[in-house]
C-alpha cells in the first residue's frame, strides 16, 4: 500500500524514450504520486537531482551520452541515500547482477505491469525513508554533501561512514587546529589528511613525514633542522620539514611509534608554537598547521598502557576523524576494483582487463587487514600477469588464500583468542559464515562442489549462500 508519506516523495524518471517517460508517469499518478520529474537527457542528472529532492530514481540502461550503468554509478557515489531502481529492456543476468553489485536496488525488465511496478516503488521508498530518518539522526544531511569537491574525488567510495567524514572535513578544513587522523595501515589516512589540505586553502605546501622509524635525534632533525656544525657531519645548514611547510600542512604519519622524547618535543610545538633547529638557541615560529595519523589506538597507549602522553593526545584530537577499515565498508570494494583495474592498466599501458562476478564476490567477503592498500597489491598484481584482456580467477583467489595462511600464523600478542587474530576483532557469525565460503571457495579453485565438502554442506546450499551474499 503507498501511504501518505510516500505520495508526496520525489520522483525523478531518466529515459531517453518520451513514450516510456509518458506511459510511467501515467503509472506513478494512477498511483497518487503527483511529484514527478522527467527526463530524456542521462547526462545532467546529477545537477537535475541537485535542484530537487528526489526519494527516488527510475533509470533506464540503454540511454545515449551517458549509459545508465555510468549514471548509476555516479549515483552510488555521491548521492548514496537516494534509491535506484533500474528499468531496462535487457534481461541478461550478468547485467542484472553487475547493477545490483553497484549499488541498485531493484531491477525490472520491460515491460512492467502496474503491479510490479507498484511493489519497487513502495520498497524502494521505505528503504529510502528509513534510510534517510536514520542519517537525520546520525546527523548526516546528504543535501550539502562536499563529496563534489575536487579534494574527495582521489577518494573512491560511496559509504555513508565516509560521506560522514567528507562532511566533517568540510566543516573544520579552514579552523587551522590540529587535526588527528585514526585508522588502520592503507585505509587512506594520507588521502584525507590531503584533502583537509586543500580545503583549508593554504598557500603553503602539505609535507607528509613518516614519524615510525624516526628515533628522537632523527626525528628532531627531520622537523626541525640544523645549522651547520651542529653535530659531526652537519657540513651545511638544513632547514627541517616545518620550514618546508610554512604557510601549508606538515602531516606526521604513525605517530603512535614516537619516542618519549619525541612526544615531548612535539607537545613542546603545539603548545608554543616555536621551535629550535638543532644547534641554535634561536626560537623559530611554526607557521604550519600540524595534522597526525596513527594506526594504534592512541586513547588505549595513553590511558591504560601509559606509552602515549595524555597530553599530547588532547593537544593533538582538537578534530578527530576515525576512518572505518574496508572490511566495514564493503560496498566500496567493486568500485574500488574497477578503479584500481583502470588505474593498474594505464600505468602498464595495457587494455583494461575484465575481471568475473566470483572473483568480485570472494573479495566483497575477504577481511582485508591491509585495507585498500592490499586490495590494490592483489588487483596490480594480477593485471601483470593477465594475458589475454581477463584476469583468470585463480590468480586473486590464490592471493586471498595466502593472506589467510599468513594471517592465522600470525601469533601477536596483542590478540587474545585465535578469531581475533585472524580477524583483527571477534566476528559476528554472519562474518564467520561469508569467510568459510570464501576460504573454502578459494581453497578449492572455485569449484563449488569441492568447496561444498569442504564446508560439510550440500552443494545447493553452498549455492544459496554464495546468491545470498551477492543479492
Amino acid at each position: 500500500m503507498i501511504t501518505a508519506e510516500m505520495k508526496n516523495s520525489h520522483v525523478l524518471l531518466v529515459d531517453d524514450e518520451q513514450s516510456e517517460l509518458d506511459a510511467y508517469s501515467l503509472l506513478l499518478s494512477s498511483m497518487g504520486v503527483k511529484n514527478v520529474v522527467t527526463l530524456s537527457d542521462s547526462s545532467v542528472v546529477s545537477e537535475t537531482l541537485d535542484s530537487m529532492q528526489a526519494s527516488i530514481v527510475f533509470l533506464d540502461l540503454n540511454m545515449p551520452k551517458v549509459s545508465g550503468m555510468d549514471v548509476l554509478k555516479e549515483l552510488r557515489a555521491n548521492k548514496p541515500h537516494i534509491p535506484v531502481v533500474i528499468i531496462t529492456a535487457n534481461s541478461e543476468i550478468e547485467t542484472a547482477v553487475e547493477c545490483l553489485k553497484l549499488g541498485a536496488h531493484d531491477y525490472l525488465v520491460k515491460p512492467i505491469d502496474l503491479k510490479t511496478f507498484s511493489s519497487a516503488l513502495r520498497n524502494a521508498l521505505e528503504i529510502g525513508l528509513l534510510r534517510n530518518e536514520v542519517l537525520s539522526l546520525k546527523g548526516i544531511h546528504f543535501d550539502r554533501l562536499p563529496k563534489t569537491n575536487k579534494a574527495f574525488e582521489p577518494i573512491i567510495t560511496c559509504s555513508a561512514g565516509m560521506q560522514s567524514i567528507f562532511n566533517y572535513i568540510d566543516a573544520i578544513a579552514t579552523s587551522g587546529m590540529p587535526t588527528l587522523i585514526l585508522g588502520e595501515t592503507g585505509s587512506g589516512k594520507e588521502l584525507l589528511a590531503k584533502a583537509i589540505h586543500e580545503l583549508s586553502n593554504l598557500p603553503g605546501e602539505f609535507v607528509a613525514v613518516d614519524a615510525s622509524g624516526l628515533d628522537d635525534n632523527l626525528f628532531s632533525d627531520t622537523l626541525f633542522g640544523h645549522k651547520k656544525g651542529a653535530y659531526t657531519g652537519a657540513d651545511h645548514q638544513r632547514p627541517g620539514m616545518i620550514e618546508k611547510a610554512k604557510n601549508g600542512t606538515l602531516f606526521l604519519d604513525e605517530i603512535g611509534d614516537l619516542a618519549e622524547a619525541s612526544q615531548v618535543k612535539l607537545l613542546r610545538l603545539l603548545q608554543e608554537n616555536i621551535y629550535y633547529p638543532l644547534g641554535t638557541d634561536q626560537p623559530h615560529q611554526c607557521n604550519a598547521r600540524i595534522i597526525t595519523a596513527a594506526n594504534k589506538d592512541l586513547t588505549k597507549l595513553a590511558g591504560q598502557e601509559g606509552e602515549f602522553r595524555m597530553d599530547l593526545y588532547y593537544r593533538l584530537s582538537t578534530h578527530l576523524i576515525k576512518v572505518p577499515p574496508l572490511r566495514e565498508r564493503r560496498e566500496d570494494i567493486p568500485m574500488l576494483v574497477t578503479h584500481l583495474l583502470q588505474q593498474a592498466a594505464s600505468a602498464m599501458n595495457k587494455k583494461v582487463p575484465s575481471v568475473s562476478d566470483t572473483v568480485v564476490d570472494t573479495l566483497c567477503r575477504h577481511p582485508f587487514f591491509g585495507n585498500v592498500r592490499e586490495l590494490k597489491a592483489y588487483i596490480f598484481d594480477a593485471v601483470a600477469l593477465c594475458e589475454f584482456d581477463r584476469i583468470e580467477d585463480e590468480v586473486i583467489l590464490e592471493r586471498l588464500a595466502d593472506a589467510v595462511t599468513i594471517r592465522k600464523n600470525d601469533q601477536s600478542p596483542n590478540y587474545s583468542n585465535p578469531l581475533e587474530s585472524i580477524f583483527g576483532y571477534f566476528p559476528t557469525l554472519t562474518e564467520l559464515n561469508d569467510y568459510a565460503v570464501a576460504l573454502a571457495l578459494a581453497s578449492a579453485d572455485n569449484n563449488q562442489s569441492q568447496a561444498a565438502r569442504l564446508l560439510g554442506i550440500s552443494r545447493q546450499a553452498l549455492h544459496k549462500r554464495i546468491k545470498k551474499n551477492t543479492s
